[in-house]
C-alpha cells in the first residue's frame, strides 16, 4: 500500500510503501477565525467535531492529552486509538501552529483566544475588545463563566504580565471574583531560532483585596501605574504551583510531519477495510441482481458487508 498524506500544513505529502495499492488521506485544513471563538457560529460548530474528541474534560487534561498525543505515544499505542481522535488532535495542532508561525505577535494572540475558547468547549467565547484606555482584560470567558485574561508570549521576549490597573480593578469589582490569567509561553532554543520546542501553560489568580476579593495575587502586583510600570515578573508566574501543562512541539513545523506519520497506518488500516468493504458490497449486491434474484447467498454476504462497513465507519 502507497499511503500519501497531503494538505497537512500545506507542504507534507509523503508516501509510506507497503504493497502496490494506493490511498490518500487528506487533512481537514481550516482558516483559523474569531468565529471560532463564538459559540452557535457556524465556524464554532465545525471546529468543534474536531476539538471535542480531544480527551479531557478540563482545560489541563486535554492540555496534557496533547501532550501525549505529540510526544509520549509509540506505535503500539497509535495503533489503539481512534481515527477520530487522531484527526481531531492532528487538526488542533496543525491550527495551534498557524497561529505559532504564520502570524505576528499581536494576530497571533488574538486568534489563540479564539482557538483556546474552541478547546475548550461549551459556552466558552471570546470577548470583543474596542481597544484604547479602556480596554476589557477578559480576554475569554470559559465554559463555567469564569473571565480570564489570556497572554501569549515568548519567554525571553516579555518579563512581565501586566495590565491596566484602572481596567483590571474594574473587570474583577464586575465579575464579583479574581481575574484568572492564563500565561502560554513559547519556548524555543534560542532568540535567533524561531522554531518553538513547547509551550508552557500557567494559571492563576488576581484579586483586589480593597473590595475583599482573594487571589494568588492582588491588583497592584499585576496592574500598571505610575508605581508599578511593568506588572508582574513572569518569574513569579513561571512556577510549578502554577503550572497548567506543557505541550511538546517537537522544536520545528516539520515535527508535525512526523507526528502525522507516526499515526497514518492507523489511519491507512481503517480506510482500507472501509475501502475493501464497500467493493465487496457493491460487487455482492451486483451479483444478487443480476445473476439470481432468488439466491441468497449473495444477499446475506451484501449484508454482512454492510455491517462490516457500518462498524469500520463508526470508527472514523
Amino acid at each position: 500500500m502507497k499511503l500519501m498524506i497531503e494538505n497537512f500544513n500545506k507542504y507534507i505529502t509523503e508516501e509510506l510503501e507497503s504493497s502496490s495499492d494506493n490511498i490518500t488521506i487528506k487533512f481537514p485544513k481550516f482558516r483559523i477565525s474569531e468565529q471560532w471563538g463564538k459559540p452557535g457560529s457556524q465556524d464554532r460548530q465545525i471546529i468543534e467535531m474536531f476539538t471535542s474528541k480531544i480527551k479531557g474534560s478540563t482545560l489541563a487534561e486535554k492540555i496534557s492529552s496533547l501532550n501525549s498525543f505529540a510526544s509520549e505515544c509509540d506505535e503500539n499505542c497509535a495503533a489503539q486509538k481512534d481515527v477520530s481522535e487522531i484527526l481531531a488532535n492532528l487538526v488542533f495542532l496543525d491550527s495551534l501552529s498557524s497561529v505559532i508561525y504564520d502570524f505576528n505577535d499581536k494576530s497571533g494572540g488574538f486568534l489563540f483566544e479564539s482557538i483556546l475558547a474552541a478547546l475548550i468547549g461549551g459556552n466558552a467565547k471570546q470577548i470583543e475588545t474596542k481597544g484604547g484606555r479602556d480596554q476589557e482584560v477578559t480576554d475569554i470567558v470559559d465554559d463555567q463563566g469564569r473571565p480570564i485574561s489570556l497572554k501569549f508570549f515568548f519567554s525571553e521576549a516579555s518579563q512581565y504580565v501586566g495590565a491596566s490597573r484602572k481596567n483590571l480593578k474594574k473587570s474583577i469589582k464586575d465579575s464579583g471574583e479574581p481575574m484568572t490569567y492564563i500565561v502560554a509561553v513559547k519556548n524555543r532554543k534560542s532568540k535567533s531560532d524561531n522554531n518553538v520546542m513547547s509551550i508552557d501553560f500557567y494559571e492563576f489568580t488576581v484579586g483586589d483585596v480593597d473590595i475583599g476579593i482573594d487571589g494568588d495575587f492582588d491588583e497592584w502586583d499585576v496592574g500598571k501605574n505610575w508605581e508599578n510600570k511593568y506588572g508582574l515578573k513572569l518569574s513569579k508566574v513561571a512556577r510549578s504551583q502554577y503550572h497548567l501543562g506543557n505541550l511538546n512541539l517537537g522544536g520545528s513545523r516539520e515535527s508535525l510531519h512526523k507526528i502525522a506519520q507516526r499515526y497514518a497506518d492507523r489511519m491507512g488500516n481503517v480506510l482500507l477495510e472501509i475501502y475493501d468493504q464497500i467493493d465487496k458490497l457493491s460487487g455482492n449486491v451486483n451479483k444478487y441482481f443480476l445473476e439470481s434474484p432468488d439466491s441468497k447467498e449473495s444477499a446475506l454476504k451484501a449484508r454482512a458487508n454492510a455491517e462490516a462497513l457500518k462498524k469500520e465507519s463508526e470508527e472514523l
